[in-house]
């Protein structure tokens, strides 16, 4: 009898102390199409205040064994900015005849962003592998970074699980680390935290979900805190990508 018990607490002990564990891939499907949205606002404190929203379909054209091919479309972009005391609007839905002088300027270059259509190649975990204008004739390279997003590790995770990815944008360098704070039936939650060095010095901190089933990032929340040539520059980015 004792021995039965020893048996039954040891595999009681092994239940309670095991952990889901969850391979994270990005398993988009031909024909899928994602609403990609970020909205950012960042303060320069007196100096500058801006908030952004812009809004991208993402439609996926093939997925081979490890090259998902997707065309990103930008659909909406909206702008509010305050520059020592002087306010600056623009919205991409607005008429161009009733855009102010400011936002007009914008058109001029936003329609370019607008009308074109990008092609990009990812593998499975996320790496973004080939960027290509598809059609159109705006200048994508300071967008080319932020269409790569999470890099997911080789190794099926756990709760506790960290890894790290780096990334340089602007002439800065951010280290992120991502840490598996929980994970569901349909999602992986995880804790962002990070260090941002080079041309801006500071901090980042946030959160994500991540859909287990295809990898798509579901919605992403990070605040971003730096000082750049003597200035603080406090910047939050939420982003969330809803399959249509």
């Amino acid at each position: 009898m004792k021995k039965v018990l020893v048996v039954l607490l040891l595999c009681v002990g092994t239940l309670a102390f095991s952990q889901e564990t969850a391979l994270l891939r990005l398993n988009y499907e031909k024909g899928d199409t994602y609403e990609v949205k970020t909205v950012m606002k960042q303060s320069m404190g007196e100096f500058m205040k801006m908030d952004m929203t812009m809004s991208m379909d993402l439609n996926v054209t093939d997925a081979k064994d490890n090259a998902i091919i997707s065309e990103a479309t930008f659909s909406h972009v909206k702008m509010d900015m305050e520059s020592m005391g002087q306010k600056m609007d623009y919205d991409s839905n607005t008429e161009e005849s009733e855009l102010s002088p400011f936002g007009k300027g914008m058109h001029v270059e936003m329609k370019k962003l607008l009308e074109t259509v990008v092609t990009i190649e990812n593998d499975k975990l996320g790496n973004v592998t080939k960027t290509d204008i598809k059609s159109g004739i705006a200048d994508i390279s300071s967008f080319k970074d932020n269409m790569s997003g999470m890099i997911f590790p080789e190794e099926a995770v756990e709760v506790g699980y960290k890894w790290n990815e780096t990334k340089e944008q602007e002439g800065m360098n951010i280290e992120t680390t991502y840490e598996v704070a929980s994970i569901t039936d349909d999602t992986v939650e995880l804790k962002v935290t990070g260090n941002v060095s080079g041309a801006a010095k500071g901090t980042l901190e946030g959160s994500s979900s991540v859909d287990r089933a295809t990898g798509n990032v579901i919605k992403s929340e990070v605040n971003m805190s730096v000082t750049a040539e003597g200035q603080a520059i406090e910047t939050s980015v939420v982003m969330t990508s809803t399959k249509k």
